[in-house]
């Protein structure tokens, strides 16, 4: 037994005295600033057309409510948001293309129009949320003219991409991950305007991963979307982002009667 115990003493020795000339795990090194331009430049691509259908549950001043969604985009000139109850019955569309927006709300037999499409998203959902911002999140994808300005800094735990648009003022950040590659959240600021969107679980850059659960929020509204089916169009008809109503309706402008 004593032979024993001291043969099982010096096999623990030995492993233990092996494991002393162990050199520390080797760190993956850091990817470069061009690799993620690179990526994120081809999901910007990939994902300009695309159609989705999501659910999405709304905390706003208008309350709380659930409703389900069809989003078709042709980023970043065209949008047309169509929202359902859960009966199947259309609520509202919301089109904009190429600077003019609209929403047709069929129980109230009006057509509304604005400007700016946040003034529609906020009459509507009593959510104030740029097209373009919804239309890049729900493919996890930036905007290609932003990496015109993309500046990559390195924080402990996370990636943090910055950038500014040259036109309309917006300043974008956004949070990423990099064993593997993958987008977490973002921030978008104009002015008064704040927007916190953040990936459940985070998205991988690869160009035919999709988002599962997104949560917008802002100081005044939060929104959850699950997303059910996201998938790249080859093609969209023009047709589809042209407004189309019955005879006879009433037409307001939220510009004049906000």
């Amino acid at each position: 037994m004593c032979i024993f115990f001291l043969g099982f003493a010096a096999v623990l020795l030995t492993v233990s005295g092996c494991s002393r000339f162990v050199g520390p795990a080797e760190r993956p090194m850091p990817l470069a600033e061009e690799e993620w331009r690179a990526a994120l430049g081809d999901r910007g691509r990939h994902w300009q057309k695309y159609t989705a259908s999501f659910h999405l549950r709304a905390d706003s001043a208008k309350g709380k409510y659930p409703l389900r969604a069809v989003v078709l985009a042709d980023l970043p000139d065209r949008l047309r948001l169509e929202a359902f109850n859960l009966f199947g019955q259309t609520l509202g569309v919301i089109i904009y293309n190429k600077g003019e927006s609209s929403l047709w709300v069929p129980s109230e037999k009006t057509l509304y129009t604005a400007r700016k499409p946040e003034v529609l998203t906020q009459h509507f959902l009593g959510v104030s949320l740029p097209l373009n911002v919804l239309g890049y999140s729900l493919a996890a994808s930036l905007p290609p003219e932003q990496l015109e300005t993309f500046k990559l800094l390195s924080e402990r735990s996370r990636w943090v991409g910055q950038s500014q648009a040259r036109d309309d003022g917006w300043r974008y950040e956004w949070s990423f991950l990099s064993q593997p590659m993958t987008f977490k959240a973002f921030e978008a600021r104009q002015g008064l305007w704040h927007y916190t969107v953040n990936y459940d679980p985070p998205v991988p850059l690869e160009v035919t991963e999709s988002p599962r659960r997104i949560a917008f929020l802002s100081s005044d509204w939060q929104m959850d979307v699950t997303i059910d089916q996201i998938q790249t169009a080859s093609h969209m008809w023009d047709d589809l982002f042209l407004p189309s109503f019955p005879g006879g309706v009433r037409r307001v402008s939220l510009d004049e009667h906000p």
